[in-house]
């Protein structure tokens, strides 16, 4: 073979090869960079959406259901509703022997759904001086509104249950309620409680303690043979829904700048009515987060205006017209309930610029619903929202007004 063509079968690349070749190399790497960083980010941004879409549903079912089921008493459906005085959502009194007692959770009862609607979107709204230990306005969202949900548990307590001390119990038939505090163990004679005493009910007629219902056929209950009046004792539910302006404060229970991080996330929360130390409290449970503004109307019913000797009570289990600052009057007619919440995003999405405004509120005979405009300019306008709406019966308060 030629020498000269040898030498030319073993000569590498070229300088200026080499150069196009690392040239190309690094177009390649860059596109790949980009492609993998936008991955990424779409990757990130669909974690955010569906965190706000699991958030906002989330809410707005436990929301739902509690004001769904709100006035459930168990067979009690004597409820007289207050016509002067409010009851005081944040009292911790259990007065059995004084139904007239407005500062009672056994007062409190008469009126199952209590509205504190904020009067504008740069207000708070205006809550009792008990609640200010629990609800100050540094733990409240300027602007959206808080509400009142009273009923009975679902599940009844079992004959033979040790209650907890402190907890509210009610024990009712058609006609009465015994609202006590639990601490002893439920027999087919006893309250939650364990005693057998007389009490003073809210109708303010002395009965002998209530009983467990009977079932059908007699021999299937391990009360059978029992002859005082019957009724289950179920746990008695207070929750006070409201929205706070962060999620985890940054110390003690107050919220600051500092909460979350340096990075406040609104938070759905509600007071539950629990026990401490055996004796009743309330204490903060977080629901969900990034709910920026709850709203509420509510659907009144009171047409007909003249009380039915059937049902006792005036209309007819529909709503006749919606409020959206529902006075005493209105809240012991309310039927149905409409809710927007806005739920933004826990976290902002960089690029993103959000400048929509979000109408809030369901009054259809004024056009001074609430909306919210979020300001360009702002740190807020970084971060996605959504408005969610419902439309709630409120099941056993509007069934009993139904003219049969």
């Amino acid at each position: 073979m030629n020498k000269n063509l040898l030498r030319r079968a073993e000569r590498g690349f070229s300088l200026v090869e080499m150069m196009i070749a690392m040239t190309i190399g690094l177009m390649i790497c860059a596109g790949l960079v980009t492609i993998f960083a936008n991955t990424s980010n779409t990757q990130q941004e669909l974690r955010r959406t569906a965190q706000q879409i699991e958030n906002g549903r989330y809410a707005m079912d436990v929301l739902s259901q509690d004001v769904q089921l709100t006035g459930y008493f168990g067979a009690f459906r004597k409820l007289v509703p207050p016509t002067t005085t409010a009851p005081d959502p944040c009292s911790l009194t259990v007065d059995s022997t004084n139904p007239a007692d407005t500062s009672s959770i056994n007062y409190s009862i008469n009126l199952p759904v209590q509205a504190y609607n904020a009067p504008s979107l740069s207000a708070w709204p205006t809550l009792p001086a008990s609640c200010a230990a629990y609800l100050p306005t540094s733990n409240l969202a300027i602007g959206s509104d808080v509400v009142v949900i009273r009923r009975s548990d679902t599940q009844y307590v079992p004959i033979g249950t040790a209650t907890a001390a402190g907890t509210v119990y009610g024990q009712a038939n058609p006609s009465a309620i015994d609202i006590h505090l639990g601490g002893g163990t439920t027999t087919c004679v006893s309250r939650a409680d364990g005693s057998t005493a007389p009490v003073v009910h809210t109708d303010g007629t002395s009965w002998a303690v209530l009983t467990r219902r009977l079932q059908y056929p007699a021999t299937t209950d391990i009360c059978n043979g029992t002859a005082s009046p019957a009724g289950y004792i179920r746990q008695i539910h207070v929750h006070i829904y409201f929205v706070a302006p962060c999620n985890i404060p940054s110390s003690g229970s107050l919220c600051d700048l500092a909460a979350d991080g340096g990075k406040p996330i609104p938070t759905l929360k509600r007071l539950e009515l629990t026990a401490t130390g055996g004796a009743p409290a309330f204490k903060t449970v977080n629901i969900a987060e990034g709910i920026e503004y709850l709203k509420l109307g509510y659907g009144i019913d009171d047409t007909p205006t003249a009380v039915n000797s059937d049902t006792g009570l005036v209309g007819d289990g529909s709503p006749d017209r919606y409020s959206l600052a529902p006075s005493l009057a209105d809240m012991t007619n309310i039927v149905t309930a409409r809710i927007d919440m806005l739920v933004r995003n826990p976290e902002p999405s960089a690029g993103y610029t959000d400048t929509k405004t979000y109408a809030l509120g369901v009054d259809p005979t004024v056009n001074t619903n609430p909306a919210v405009t979020i300001p360009a300019a702002s740190l807020d306008s970084t971060y996605r929202r959504h408005v969610y709406s419902a439309e709630i019966r409120l099941v056993n308060l509007s069934s009993r007004k139904e003219i049969p």
